[in-house]
């Protein structure tokens, strides 16, 4: 082996678990041997006088830290340090060396135990500069920890922060924090840190005052956004010598915490309840604010007031679930609930679970109690049917003491609860309107009517006696019935609105006067005079009325309807107006050829009446004949000679007739034959002609006229 060769003590390490290399300094190798030998887990422990002893299977701890929990100075010292391999049960040994005084303070086992509590007498003075390290042994093999020069009268470290309360004001934007004070109740350094979630954190230093009760702290944040919060905190030391930072010592960290949104709106009870042999079970639901404001946790705090004879009447309970279940009485109860997050309180929401229905008459109510914890409940009806808001009760009071008491007005209705409980278990056992005098209603029925009148019977309705004006438990209605002196009266219980008066004579007046009755006797009437219907002229029941009307209106849409489809069509697709013409017999006479004619185009002159006085001129034969089977009269164009002539004999015309002026609005289509059988004609006899493709209607003038005899 190089270098040169000095002896070593090994103490009392065992030689099967010690490798030693003694090598000279300045040699090269010791660094070799060591960088190996870390891979190896073997450690370079020691330097000693230019030696280098490499030992394997020792893990040390880390350096001590001892320090006193405030500022006091009879405060006693805790030390700690950190093990990294517990599970070889090493035993530790606390050293402390007095750097001025060379020697040592305190030389300690404490076992397994990674932490000594000194106490201030063991330790003497506490303002020297002293060195502290802590031993580690396994077996035979013993390592030291680092050595740490402190003085133990700055050492001080105070507790881990805890957050008493936080107030978050979306309005102003702030979280308002209260923190624990330290031990010592001074000031103190707090450092905070703050972040978004899943992101950086952001850090802020702040001092508080010293005599005060709470440490208080303002952070300004953003609003709708949930935040994380962790703080912590240092002694301020006024010592001269611990002013150095080392000295400094930084509390724990506060567990994290989530701050939620601030809780806005109040929780909406809901409730289902189920009568069971004089009480109510009851339970509660209502719904949890929403993500942002439910961040970690919310309670809630419920208040109930079930029973009117205690002071106070409420019980206070705070549960994390949503849902609570308890029983009530058939009295009025009263619910509360708050929402409590971490940054506050939601707006409290009160419910009232009302009383069950008020009875309208109780027939034997209890006189004495029955139970020895119970309670009476009475109240006046202030309308009749609604609870007041004073109500009054007591624990010791009988039914028989407020009976007839000058607390209870005459002729009012009241109202009266008696309760008992038994093991927390609230239950009602009677509940009863009571007067303490009676008297007679105030007021008749109000709004009498009559429907379904027919000419024998009719149906009386009416509204019933308001409560307040009953002065007393309505009985009865009555009802009188007049006609003509004859009266007959009935009687209907006191629930009913309606009566059917029957056996009526037709078309007569009737009076009816109806009343309530109480145990004092009838009030006043309200009187309806009605007639019924006639026998001869009676009219259709309503139902038939209501077919009859259903039917009209039927038959009225269905002819307004057809009008309108007609105007509708005939804009849409008009008709061609077909030619009325009149059916004329035609006669021919024996000897007429009724071969199909062509059509001949002729020069038609018309001749006014006035001209037909003239003498006619003499025609060919074939023409004449033929126009004077048609009734016209046709002259054709003869030279110019001729027309200076003119026509000279008009007499021998033997028909006097001439056109229809309207025979341009007909169609043109051949007409039926036209029968002619005299040849005498009547004056306003009218022909139909149809020639060279016009249609003619012509008048035949009274003429005396008769053909030449052949």
């Amino acid at each position: 082996m190089l270098g040169r060769m000095l002896p070593f003590t090994f103490d009392s390490w065992r030689k099967d678990s010690l490798k030693v290399l003694m090598v000279s300094k300045s040699n090269i190798l010791p660094n070799i041997f060591c960088a190996s030998w870390k891979k190896q887990s073997h450690k370079c422990l020691e330097h000693h006088e230019g030696w280098m002893r490499v030992t394997t299977g020792c893990v040390s701890t880390t350096s001590p830290q001892c320090y006193k929990n405030s500022t006091g100075k009879e405060e006693d010292f805790n030390c700690t340090w950190v093990e990294s391999n517990p599970e070889q049960n090493p035993t530790y040994t606390l050293h402390i060396w007095d750097s001025e005084r060379k020697s040592f303070i305190m030389r300690m086992n404490t076992g397994r135990r990674a932490q000594k509590y000194l106490l201030l007498e063991e330790l003497g003075t506490t303002s020297r500069k002293m060195e502290i390290w802590v031993q580690r042994q396994v077996g035979n093999l013993t390592c030291n920890s680092d050595k740490t020069s402190v003085i133990l009268e700055c050492l001080v470290k105070y507790s881990a922060p805890q957050i008493t309360n936080m107030k978050r004001s979306a309005k102003k934007l702030t979280l308002n924090l209260t923190l624990d004070k330290p031990k010592d109740n001074k000031s103190a350094i707090y450092e905070i840190r703050w972040r978004e979630r899943d992101s950086e954190w952001q850090t802020k230093t702040f001092q508080t005052e010293d005599n005060t009760i709470q440490d208080l702290y303002t952070l300004l944040l953003q609003n709708q956004v949930v935040y994380q919060i962790q703080l912590r905190r240092q002694a301020r030391l006024l010592l001269h010598p611990c002013n150095d930072s080392i000295h400094a010592l930084w509390s724990d960290w506060s567990p994290m915490v989530d701050v939620p949104l601030e809780i806005s709106l109040k929780p909406v009870i809901r409730w289902v309840e189920k009568q069971r042999n004089g009480s109510r079970d009851v339970n509660l639901t209502w719904d949890a604010p929403p993500a942002e404001e439910s961040v970690g946790g919310v309670m809630y705090k419920l208040n109930l007031s079930v029973w009117p004879c205690e002071k106070p009447k409420t019980f206070k309970t705070i549960i994390v679930n949503r849902t609570f279940q308890t029983s009530i009485t058939m009295s009025e109860a009263r619910v509360s609930i708050i929402a409590i997050n971490k940054v506050g309180n939601s707006p409290l929401h009160q419910i009232i679970i009302p009383a069950v229905k008020h009875l309208n008459y109780c027939p034997n109510p209890p006189r004495t109690n029955i139970a020895k914890r119970t309670c009476l409940e009475w109240y006046k009806l202030e309308d009749g049917e609604t609870r007041p808001t004073t109500v009054q009760s007591s624990s010791h009071k009988l039914f028989k003491d407020i009976e007839n008491s000058t607390e209870v007005e005459k002729f009012v209705r009241h109202y009266y609860f008696l309760h008992t409980m038994t093991k927390k278990h609230h239950q009602t056992h009677a509940m009863c309107p009571f007067y303490s005098e009676e008297g007679v209603p105030t007021k008749g029925p109000e709004k009498v009517s009559f429907s379904d009148v027919t000419h024998k019977s009719a149906v009386v309705r009416w509204l019933s006696i308001p409560v307040v004006a009953q002065r007393g438990f309505l009985q009865q209605y009555v009802i009188w019935i007049s006609e003509q002196g004859n009266t007959t009266h009935h009687q209907v219980l006191a629930n009913e609105t309606s009566f059917l008066i029957k056996n009526l004579l037709p078309g007569t007046s009737y009076t009816v006067s109806i009343a309530g009755r109480t145990k004092a006797g009838a009030g006043p009437n309200s009187t309806v005079n009605f007639e019924t219907q006639s026998s001869k002229g009676m009219a259709l029941s309503w139902q038939d009325q209501t077919i009859l009307s259903v039917c009209v209106v039927a038959l009225l849409c269905t002819i307004i309807c057809s009008i309108a489809a007609r105007r509708f069509r005939s804009k849409l697709l008009p008709v061609v107006p077909s030619p009325v013409i009149p059916a004329t017999e035609f006669s021919s006479p024996h000897d007429q050829d009724l071969s199909n004619v062509t059509e001949e185009v002729h020069d038609v002159i018309l001749l006014q009446v006035q001209d037909l006085i003239k003498p006619r001129q003499k025609m060919p034969t074939e023409q004449s004949t033929l126009l004077q089977e048609f009734g016209l009269v046709v002259f054709e164009e003869e030279e110019e000679e001729d027309e200076e002539e003119g026509v000279s004999d008009l007499g021998s015309i033997k028909s006097c007739c001439y056109p229809n002026p309207s025979y341009r609005g007909q169609m043109l289509q051949l007409p039926e034959p036209i029968h002619i059988t005299d040849n005498t004609y009547k004056y306003n006899d009218t022909e139909s002609t149809y020639r060279t493709g016009l249609f003619f209607e012509t008048r035949v003038l009274e003429c005396d006229q008769t053909s030449p005899k052949s």
